[in-house]
């Protein structure tokens, strides 16, 4: 098994806080000097799956988009449903390190917010191509992803009100678009 790919799995199963080094050079069957040959550190190897990962999604989204007749806010709405439900079972998307979903999703630094709207833009192309045109500007987009998914991310700190107050939040920023 290669390094990366039980790296990613032990990091969804368990978050960065608790994954050991150690443990995943047992795994693989390598020294730990082995594993630093390849890594300055489990932070290195981290943002390396987290990166891979995003381009992945990322990857897979464009595709859907540029096969599918889709609207743009049942995409969208689509979007939030995948995301609430990894961020229940998947420790990559809301790590306490650095979360998938922050890469995503969150415009909270300059390099991620431009990644962010560079892949707002593709999709806007793609549809665009198809004839759909949205209203909502690459910016405006960008926020309502964003502000879906930190509703998803906090659905525990919301409590029980979330379930009944989500779809009428998502269906009112959608209806935006």
């Amino acid at each position: 098994m290669k390094i990366k790919e039980a790296a990613s799995k032990m990091f969804m199963q368990q978050g960065f806080k608790e994954f050991r080094i150690q443990r995943l050079t047992k795994q693989v069957g390598i020294s730990l000097g082995g594993f630093y040959t390849f890594y300055e550190d489990k932070e290195a190897l981290y943002e390396e799956i987290l990166r891979d990962e995003k381009n992945r999604i990322r990857k897979k989204i464009l595709t859907i988009i540029a096969g599918e007749n889709q609207a743009p806010k049942d995409f969208f709405a689509d979007i939030a449903h995948v995301l609430l439900d990894k961020t229940a079972t998947n420790k990559f998307y809301t790590n306490e390190y650095s979360s998938l979903l922050e890469t995503l999703v969150w415009n909270d630094d300059p390099i991620t917010a431009e990644d962010n709207l560079h892949f707002i833009k593709q999709i806007r192309k793609i549809w665009e191509n198809k004839g759909i045109v949205i209203a909502a500007s690459d910016e405006e987009l960008a926020a309502a992803v964003a502000t879906l998914a930190i509703l998803c991310t906090h659905k525990e700190k919301i409590g029980v009100g979330f379930d009944s107050w989500y779809p009428i939040i998502e269906k009112s920023l959608l209806a935006q678009l």
